[in-house]
């Protein structure tokens, strides 16, 4: 019963809550210390992920980041364009 019960409670956790909590801490920690941090970061996650699956990213998902950075340059050129005009 005690492990039903941890399952129950994990389960039930207000998720929202902790994500708010969790990117309310990054955020304060890339503000204190700089974008270099928030690359150091980014950089420990991507280290974590190799390690658990040495294939990743596969060329699919490379090709599919690759074009929505493309996309999102598109909207940020257009968006640019529309303020100054």
């Amino acid at each position: 019963m005690a492990i039903t019960r941890g399952i129950r409670e994990f389960v039930s956790r207000d998720w929202r809550a902790a994500r708010e909590a969790k990117d309310r801490y990054w955020g304060q920690q890339v503000k204190r210390l700089g974008s270099a941090e928030a690359l150091r970061i980014a950089d420990e996650l991507r280290r974590q992920v190799l390690q658990q699956v040495p294939g990743w990213p596969s060329a699919e998902q490379r090709e599919a980041d690759l074009q929505a950075h493309i996309r999102l340059s598109e909207l940020l050129t257009r968006a640019g364009r529309a303020r100054r005009a």
